[in-house]
């Protein structure tokens, strides 16, 4: 005779089977929630578990983009926080003084996912693959990012890139005025007129007079094809079932650009530095022409996807509230015309010139990006680092851990910004006080200077702010002086609703290409015959 105890499945009644169900299903959740969660210092940020295990931030991360760095924020209120996901993990930053910190530490590097989405993006060759993962690939990213781009946007470079793109808004606007005449002119969709306009007159301007993007009018819808389509075409899973028009657009813009870098028209003295640097400093390691027209495919983002929304918004938050249009078309008129012979008027567009003469417009401009950019920050700790908020309070951030710092989740902050902070405010940033006498309360010069940071920090702050705000300012001061705008197809104003943050971009656009948003433009009296000028 024996103590040993069996158990004959077979025999146990279905009702007893649930239960044994029930406990391994909870011993499996366990298990996954408890054991399966990466290994933590206490000094890293705490560790905020996602409903679901081991996928729920990566399922976030797609379904939400950018946007799931508010959602979280706005659940846990705190200021940094270690995302558990598969079995690893990654640090997410939304305090503003932890961002700016983590923004100016050295051993925080965008090298590693230059590296990683090279590839899969751009499908360069294997040498230069290999070249760009091996010892001097780090140099060749730091030369780029530390020498070209700098330089390339030193004051005589941008002078260079806006008289040139100015020109070419000058024409066009004074075209639109022409053919308006006397009779109203309709604008179907406003997202995709300035789309067209300020890709066309910058390509022109970065690119000069063998810019392709004037060979091929198919390149504009290739390039925006591309970003959209982007983040799946870093899978590099069959790209032409799961991103078909980004798939196409690559490879329409490697065919457009391959002849202008095979043919050295970088160098042509009409090129931006911008295009010349970087190709500059790859020849210089090597790139052939092939590859240095994949990797260069991307230029045309730096340089339109951020100023193109940023505008739309602009101008639309602008124009829908016909109050605030006058008090701007007032400001405008009697400090940024420069000069005005006939029917030529000159108008002043450089930053400097709007932020010194028209300070509602430039509260403005400040508030449209505390309210459409919603930039992730995404980069690799080099070795074992901290980030500090200034209040005592310091975070281990541990070597080869993925961070992303969000610019957005900032500038929605009410404790920073007050209850109207989902609200374009447009006078928000108008005589604030001196930030260091100030309570340091919501919406004061002292919490707003922490907040804001819309062009990002350290090494890495956006170096073309300053070329992107004269195209939009010649835009917007001339739309206002010289044209009434009403809404198209309704009687009031209804601007479209903003589609999801994405991770690969800076700026918010509007959800749908902004179909429905039309207007109905006509020539302002006393403005009929101008044509448009524009100075620095």
């Amino acid at each position: 005779m024996t103590n040993q105890t069996s158990i004959d499945f077979k025999s146990v009644s279905n009702g007893a089977t649930i239960p044994i169900t029930i406990a391994i299903t909870v011993v499996l959740g366990l298990f996954l929630q408890f054991f399966a969660l990466p290994r933590m210092d206490p000094r890293e940020p705490p560790l905020l578990k996602p409903t679901i295990p081991l996928i729920g931030h990566i399922i976030g991360m797609f379904r939400y983009q950018a946007d799931y760095h508010l959602i979280l924020r706005r659940k846990t209120h705190q200021p940094i926080a270690t995302l558990p996901m598969l079995t690893g993990k990654m640090y997410a930053v939304w305090d503003p003084v932890l961002l700016a910190s983590g923004l100016r530490n050295k051993h925080l590097s965008t090298s590693p996912s230059i590296k990683t989405i090279t590839q899969p993006l751009m499908h360069v060759s294997n040498d230069f693959h290999e070249y760009l993962n091996g010892p001097d690939g780090d140099a060749l990213i730091d030369r780029i990012m530390l020498h070209a781009i700098p330089s390339a946007f030193k004051p005589s470079a941008v002078q260079k890139m806006n008289e040139a793109a100015l020109i070419h808004i000058a024409a066009d606007l004074s075209a639109l005025a022409a053919a308006t005449g006397n009779d109203d002119v309709e604008i179907p969709n406003v997202w995709m007129w300035i789309r067209s306009l300020i890709t066309s007159v910058t390509a022109k301007a970065v690119y000069g007079k063998e810019d392709p993007f004037s060979k091929d009018p198919g390149m504009e819808q290739a390039l925006w094809d591309l970003e959209s389509d982007m983040l799946k075409l870093t899978l590099d899973v069959f790209p032409s079932v799961i991103a078909p028009a980004g798939n196409r657009g690559r490879a329409l813009l490697t065919k457009m650009l391959t002849p202008f870098y095979s043919a050295k028209h970088d160098t042509d003295p009409s090129a931006s530095d911008f295009v010349r640097n970087r190709a500059a400093e790859q020849r210089s390691k090597g790139v052939s022409d092939e590859d240095l027209a994949k990797v260069e495919m991307l230029l045309p983002f730096a340089a339109l996807t951020n100023t193109v929304p940023t505008l739309f918004w602009f101008w639309s938050f602008i124009v829908s509230r016909p109050e605030l249009a006058a008090q701007l078309r007032d400001e405008i008129e009697t400090n940024l015309i420069a000069k005005r012979h006939g029917n030529v008027v000159t108008l002043r567009a450089g930053s400097a010139a709007v932020e010194e003469r028209c300070p509602l417009l430039w509260s403005c401009y400040r508030e449209t990006l505390r309210m459409t950019i919603h930039q992730v920050s995404t980069r690799t700790v080099m070795q074992d680092t901290t980030i500090s908020d200034g209040r005592g309070n310091s975070y281990l951030l541990k070597e080869g851990m993925a961070i992303q710092m969000s610019i957005g989740v900032g500038h929605a902050m009410q404790e920073y910004w007050g209850s109207d902070v989902a609200e374009f405010k447009a006078d928000r940033f108008l005589n604030l006080p001196d930030a260091k006498t100030d309570d340091g309360g919501p919406g004061s010069a002292r919490a707003i200077k922490a907040a804001y940071q819309p062009f990002g920090g350290g090494m890495h702050l956006c170096p073309g702010r300053n070329f992107a705000v004269a195209e939009m300012m010649s835009v917007v001061t001339t739309m206002l002086l010289g044209f009434d705008v009403s809404p198209l197809g309704r009687s009031d104003w209804k601007l479209p609703v903003k589609s999801n943050g994405s991770l690969i971009d800076a700026v918010t656009k509007p959800a749908g290409n902004g179909k429905g948003f039309g207007i109905r433009v006509r020539r302002r009296p006393g403005w009929e015959g101008v044509s448009w000028n524009y100075e620095l």
